[in-house]
């Protein structure tokens, strides 16, 4: 009896050693497909998250894309929040078996009003361009409307800004910064030709090459799109809100430029100097003579920049540092001008109205006004100007002017800081987090 008992214990004792096993079984295989599910659902959220994230990007903005190579999606946090629950509901419908439990959204530091972001964008809307072929100058061309005005003025189009909503969302915020003349001038002259201001415009940065591309000033444009301001260039360096006034400011600076060229040209031009010598101890014999040729040598190269900036307004060249041959006016026309004769004594005036013709036929120049294929146009002039401002206030204004002219041509209301150039976002599946990110390459 205690064998048969001894038995029967072994195989009650096996048959629950067996069930144990088929229950242990049992939950690792109900383990495994919790798992193999769980990994499943993991596996198809980040598959399709990475599809919404490039699904978000590929909204960009045509417009802002197609008149500035600049990529942006308009959007906010509940918009990108929206559209991605509407990407689950589609996309897990009988699909992934997971239970989502909301979805968050983070975009900020992705606004393309923020200056960083902008200047990314800018190098990836020239990504592949050489510097080279965007300032051949081929693109641009001389605005038709530009013409001179009998009385010497230039023409504008004379816009300004006025609404207050509008200035106060301007990325530069008003920002005042002026150019240093002399910095300029010091540089035309060690640059001294097309292929100098290019290859410090190529060197300088990815905005003076946007600048080049994209904007039009008093002389000529890139395209025939409409933009609010007519000197946009004119705006990067002045930065008034008054069409008018940077063109005017503009000239201003050109004519200091011009001014100090023409007077260094001057005194390295030994017949020059020794023809002011001679006039001015005809008009004011004695100790007074240097002084007279001080006079006479700024009314002449005050009275060359003026034609220099003509010459620049037609669209010609102007040389940095001019030669004997290269002058567009003789010492002749400086005499009656009231720059000199204003300063001039009675007894000066005199001798000056005397010694005219003595004074007019030692100046043997030919001043007919030849138009040279060497030295600056009016957009490398600007550029100069354009290359002294500070970087970051350079960056502001053409953020200005982008803003601005897309309100014009596409969209009242359009502001930068409402498009990114990037999105991030979480979403929960299962009780766990799955964090995606992207932004335009």
């Amino acid at each position: 009896m205690g064998k048969i008992k001894t038995i029967s214990g072994i195989k009650g004792s096996s048959a629950v050693l067996l069930a144990m096993i088929f229950t242990a079984f049992a939950i690792c295989i109900a383990g495994s497909i919790a798992i193999s599910r769980q990994l499943v659902v993991k596996s198809e959220c980040e598959t399709f998250g990475r599809l919404w994230t490039k699904a978000i990007l590929s909204e960009y903005d045509t417009a802002l894309l197609e008149d500035y190579g600049i990529m942006a999606y308009f959007g906010d946090e509940a918009e990108v929040r929206g559209t991605i629950d509407d990407y689950i509901a589609y996309s897990a419908a009988g699909k992934l078996d997971a239970d989502f439990s909301g979805t968050v959204s983070e975009l900020a530091g992705y606004e393309l009003g923020e200056p960083e972001n902008f200047r990314e964008a800018l190098k990836k809307s020239f990504a592949g361009s050489a510097a080279e072929s965007v300032i051949s100058g081929k693109s641009r061309h001389k605005r038709k409307t530009v013409q001179a005005d009998p009385d010497g003025e230039e023409p504008s189009a004379g816009r300004k800004i006025g609404n207050t909503v509008v200035i106060d969302t301007l990325p530069s915020g008003g920002m005042h910064s002026s150019v240093d003349t002399g910095y300029i001038t010091e540089h035309a002259e060690s640059i001294g030709s097309s292929e100098g201001i290019r290859s410090a415009i190529a060197s300088s940065g990815i905005e003076s090459l946007f600048i080049w591309q994209y904007f039009g000033n008093h002389v000529t444009t890139p395209d025939d799109k409409d933009s609010f301001f007519t000197n946009e260039w004119e705006y990067i360096i002045r930065g008034s809100l008054d069409d008018d006034e940077n063109l005017d400011s503009c000239r201003k600076r050109l004519f200091i430029v011009r001014n100090a060229l023409d007077l260094a040209s001057l005194y390295k031009d030994p017949e020059k100097v020794e023809l002011l010598t001679t006039a001015a101890e005809l008009i004011t014999p004695g100790p007074l003579g240097a002084a007279t040729q001080l006079l006479l040598a700024e009314a002449w190269a005050a009275l060359e920049a003026e034609a220099d900036i003509q010459a620049l307004y037609d669209n010609e060249r102007v040389p940095v540092i001019k030669s004997a041959g290269q002058w567009k006016t003789g010492l002749g026309s400086v005499l009656d001008s009231d720059s000199v004769r204003k300063k001039l004594d009675d007894e000066a005036k005199q001798l000056l109205d005397e010694n005219r013709e003595d004074i007019e036929s030692m100046d043997r120049e030919d001043h007919s006004g030849n138009i040279f294929t060497d030295g600056l146009n009016y957009d490398e002039h600007l550029m100069l100007m354009i290359l002294a401002l500070k970087k970051d206030v350079r960056l502001l204004r053409i953020m200005d002017l982008v803003q601005i002219n897309m309100r014009i041509r596409h969209y009242r209301d359009f502001n930068l800081m409402e498009y990114m150039t990037g999105v991030r976002y979480t979403i929960k599946a299962n009780g766990r987090d799955y964090y995606f990110e992207g932004r335009y390459r």
